[in-house]
């Protein structure tokens, strides 16, 4: 995990990258205490630290232009400003494409960052494609004054690569977060040029995640059934070494369909690999045993047990009311 509460950011710069290209003339020193809060959060606001991605060449890392960047600035502070501007060069010619928007390029140095338990220095590189209207309230001689301002949310998501120095000979480890889809191609492959570090987990959270989606989407499935799946789901990945498509089919639906087995494979197949515990992990938290009902009540399932759904959970109809139930059997209340 990263740990930003105490980093400081020693310095930063604004560029501006679109059909034109206008580069910041000068590298700004740490500011002022609220400054520095809003363009930390602006760097590492909503950025997965879980996933580690990796600088990548084809023949020499060396020519992989973001590396040779934030190399040459961890080794070499007083380069930021000219590497900066590299930067932002390098954005200008990977961003030639009618939807990728005009915005401005903030690029920050942190020192004093944690990660692993070991003080980093670390560059955050953050695209900003949007602005927005703020007020600006103040009172003044009794008077209240209202402007509005043209400004950046610093909450609001945005493409952004962070860099973190590892040392002279060992390559930065990289976290990214891009703001959509279609942002990818550029952000990560054009851009960066960046692959993921650990590709069982990045398979297999991928998988996890796949799944979890079809099983929630498929009308076929009761909402008791959907949870029992789930549990199952997570039970496979508990059990297995190696993910296989068709062994888990086999295991976790008891009766599927061939255009249900046809969804599943073509979903998820690019995803078989071993199995990352690290990515079972994160994914037990994401899969949420909840059942929602159209009243604004949810019910929240943590059994274990998938046999177990059914015997505490009944659903039934009320003829009376023409209104669906649930009956919940319990020991007693906890």
């Amino acid at each position: 995990m990263l740990e930003v509460s105490e980093s400081k950011l020693k310095q930063y710069v604004l560029h501006y990258v679109g059909d034109s290209l206008i580069l910041g003339e000068e590298a700004f020193p740490t500011p002022d205490v609220l400054l520095e809060a809003a363009f930390t959060q602006l760097a590492f606001n909503k950025i997965d630290l879980d996933q580690q991605h990796d600088f990548f060449h084809e023949t020499d890392i060396n020519l992989n232009e973001i590396y040779t960047y934030a190399h040459t600035i961890f080794h070499n502070e007083s380069t930021f400003l000219e590497q900066s501007m590299n930067i932002a060069k390098h954005l200008h010619s990977a961003s030639q494409h009618p939807n990728i928007k005009n915005g401005e390029l903030f690029v920050g140095f942190f020192e004093n960052c944690v990660w692993n338990n070991e003080v980093k220095k670390v560059i955050s590189i953050v695209k900003i494609d949007e602005k927005e209207i703020f007020l600006d309230v103040k009172s003044d001689q009794n008077k209240m004054i209202v402007n509005g301002i043209d400004g950046i949310n610093v909450k609001k998501i945005n493409n952004v690569a962070v860099i973190v120095d590892r040392g002279l000979d060992i390559a930065p480890a990289v976290f990214i977060k891009t703001k959509r889809k279609e942002d990818v191609v550029y952000w990560q492959e054009r851009f960066l040029k960046i692959r993921v570090a650990d590709e069982d987990y990045h398979k297999t959270n991928l998988a996890l995640t796949e799944c979890k989606k079809y099983i929630l989407k498929e009308d076929n499935f009761s909402n008791t059934e959907k949870l029992g799946l789930l549990n199952k789901t997570l039970d496979y990945f508990r059990n297995e070494e190696e993910f296989h498509v068709d062994d888990y089919i086999q295991t976790v639906f008891d009766q599927v369909d061939s255009t249900q087995k046809e969804v599943i494979l073509n979903t998820v197949k690019p995803y078989e690999t071993v199995i990352s515990e690290f990515a079972i992990e994160k994914a037990e938290k994401t899969y949420k045993r909840k059942i929602k009902l159209d009243s604004n009540i949810e019910i929240q399932v943590s059994v274990q047990n998938i046999e177990q759904v059914d015997e505490l959970i009944e659903v039934g109809y009320d003829e009376v009311t023409n209104r669906k139930y649930y009956k919940i059997y319990f020991e007693e209340e906890a």
